[in-house]
Formats: C-alpha cells, sequence, structure tokens
C-alpha cells in the first residue's frame, strides 16, 4: 500500500456535474519518465478502470457507476487508497516511476476523502491512542469503515468503535465487510479476551505453559537481548516485582532472541528472580509476524501484558507505572 507520505496529494474543493455522466471518471495530465498506467481497483482486487499513459501524460478512463466506497487508485506499481464517489475526478503533477517519494500529484474531485482525513486518529498512529471523539453520528454510511481502511489501526477497540456506528447496510459494502473481518480478527487479543495459551522453555529446559499459572495474575514481558528499551524495563519491572510480589502474581520474561545463547547471556547479566522463557521463533519484523506477536497483537517490543486469574487479558503494551497502576487495580477488584 502507497502510503500518504509518498505522494504528495493536495485537495482542491468543488467538482463538476456533467448533465450526461453516471459514475466516476477520472482524467488529467501529468508529467512522466517513461509510459506507464493508471488503474483503479476494489479493495479485494478487482479491477475497475485501466488506461495507458503515454509520454504526453494526458489520459482519460470512465466513466463507471460505483458504490461510493473505498478504491486504490494506482499509477504504475504505487497503490494509493482513496475514497470514490461518483464524481469527476482530475490529475495534474508528476509522477516518478522511479522514485515515488519524488513524485508529487494534484487530485480534484474527492472532496469526501478529504473529509475522511480530517477524522484520523490524534496522536500516535502506531499506538492506536486514540479516535477523533467527534466521529460518531458525524460520518454517513461506510465512511467509518472507510476510515477504518485508510487509518489501517491494529489494535480491537478502535475498529469496534467504528464497526458498532455503522448500519446494516453500510456493512455489505466491501470496507463494511472489511471492517466486520478485521474485528471479528482482532477480538482474540482485546481486552477481556481469553489469552493465548503459550508453551515454552524455561532456563532448565522445562516446558512451561500460560495455564500453568491459572488463578494468579500473570504479567508478562515479551523482550530481547538485543532490546535496549526492553533492558531498561527491565529494571523498572525489578522494582515493582519486589515491591508487589505476592503469591497471587507472577511475572514471566519471554524472550524473542533468535539464539538461545543470546538469550542465556542476558538471563546470567540481568538474573532476575521471575520466570524467564524463550520462543525460539524469534522476533518477526514485517508484514508477517510470528505466532506469538499474531496472538498478541504487537509488532514492537517490549511489550507488557497483564493477565487476570480466569486467563483473561486485562490490559496491555504497558510501560514504567502503568505495571503498578494495572496490578493494584486487578487486586483491588
Amino acid at each position: 500500500m502507497l502510503k500518504l507520505y509518498l505522494i504528495s496529494i493536495l485537495f482542491f474543493g468543488g467538482y463538476w456535474e456533467l448533465g450526461a455522466q453516471i459514475g466516476v471518471k477520472i482524467s488529467g495530465k501529468i508529467r512522466v519518465l517513461e509510459p506507464t498506467t493508471m488503474k483503479v481497483e476494489t479493495i479485494t482486487g478487482e479491477l475497475l478502470l485501466s488506461t495507458k499513459i503515454g509520454k504526453d501524460g494526458v489520459f482519460s478512463v470512465g466513466p463507471k457507476e460505483i458504490e461510493p466506497d473505498v478504491y486504490f487508485i494506482c499509477f504504475g506499481e504505487t497503490k494509493q487508497p482513496i475514497y470514490l464517489t461518483n464524481n469527476q475526478i482530475t490529475v495534474k503533477g508528476f509522477y516518478n516511476c522511479r522514485n515515488v517519494e519524488s513524485s508529487s500529484l494534484e487530485f480534484t474531485g474527492i472532496d469526501t476523502y478529504y473529509e475522511l482525513l480530517e477524522w484520523l486518529p490524534k496522536g500516535e498512529f502506531s499506538r492506536d491512542k486514540t479516535i477523533n471523539p467527534e466521529v460518531e453520528g458525524r460520518l454517513q454510511g461506510n465512511m467509518y469503515s472507510a476510515l477504518a481502511y485508510i487509518a489501517d489501526m491494529s489494535t480491537y477497540e478502535p475498529n469496534k468503535f467504528l464497526l458498532d456506528c455503522m448500519s446494516e447496510e453500510a456493512l455489505k459494502t466491501a470496507s463494511g465487510k472489511w471492517l466486520k473481518h478485521r474485528v471479528d480478527s482482532l477480538y482474540h487479543y482485546s481486552i477481556g479476551a481469553p489469552a493465548y495459551n503459550f508453551t515454552f522453555q524455561d532456563s532448565y529446559g522445562k516446558k512451561v505453559s500460560l495455564t500453568n499459572f491459572r488463578g494468579k495474575l500473570v504479567l508478562i514481558d515479551f523482550c530481547a537481548s538485543w532490546c535496549g528499551p526492553c533492558r531498561n524495563e527491565m529494571k523498572s519491572l525489578l522494582q515493582i516485582y519486589n515491591e508487589l510480589k505476592g503469591d497471587d502474581l507472577e511475572f514471566i520474561s519471554i524472550s524473542l532472541d533468535s539464539k538461545e545463547e543470546n538469550w542465556r547471556k542476558m538471563l546470567e547479566e540481568e538474573k532476575l528472580p521471575w520466570v524467564m522463557l524463550w520462543d525460539e521463533e524469534g522476533f518477526v519484523i514485517g508484514n508477517k509476524p510470528n505466532k506469538i506477536q499474531q496472538a498478541y497483537g504487537f509488532y514492537s517490543i517490549p511489550f507488557i501484558v497483564l493477565i487476570d486469574k480466569e486467563g483473561r487479558l486485562l490490559a496491555k503494551d504497558l510501560r514504567g507505572e502503568q505495571v503498578r497502576e494495572e496490578i493494584l487495580k486487578a487486586r483491588a477488584n
């Protein structure tokens, strides 16, 4: 997917209503280094429109009637998700197939997409901090699922929030079906869901499972020897452990080192008093995380979660003092 910063898209208000036109039509004149192709695809990969752009940069395709929703506008091998309606769209600017980041394309006729960008989550995308609280009731139809698709949020709660804003009819659209499937997929590591039961070896070669600690609060620290922030977090965890340790609480650190020798070296250096386990699959960076990363929904470390006494996910993505606060809150309940 072509991220928003790769092609600089400028938005201008207004569009043309052509008396005889029914559907979306895209035309324009852009500068190109070599002939390329412009396409429109659905989010499921179906080709809707396609045209060649020659050296003169002039192109036109459509009109074709569509259901207003998220589509991919593709120039060459690049893809940009945009919310399209049955409008006339014009494009001008420069497309560099050899260095996409230097491209700059200007679109008119995509006002709804511009409106959606105003409702994107505030704060750090990667931590899914919050959805703009004014979203509910302000958007229409499948604009909620379109917002979820464009924002590409990786956690359950904000996606579920947007799903709950949608009507049954809107859920029948392509992005509506996509959001329903995404929420169903994300539920298994949402707050309150049963925590994934792992089994890894400890420093003595013994197999240890999460279910071995049922009846206790379990703090799980996903880490690695090479991760500086992980090692710093361990020092913070040690203070909290010494303060709050008891029969009702267990700490577990799961190393995602790819080599056992690196994990064991970390054990010797840190000398932590709790359960230390090793996931030999290692930490995976990119689009295909390993099994434990998929099960708990994390793509960076350190990643700390708290499991309740019944084995349900109580809190996640904890750091520093949040660990102490969540343990005390769980004990109070």
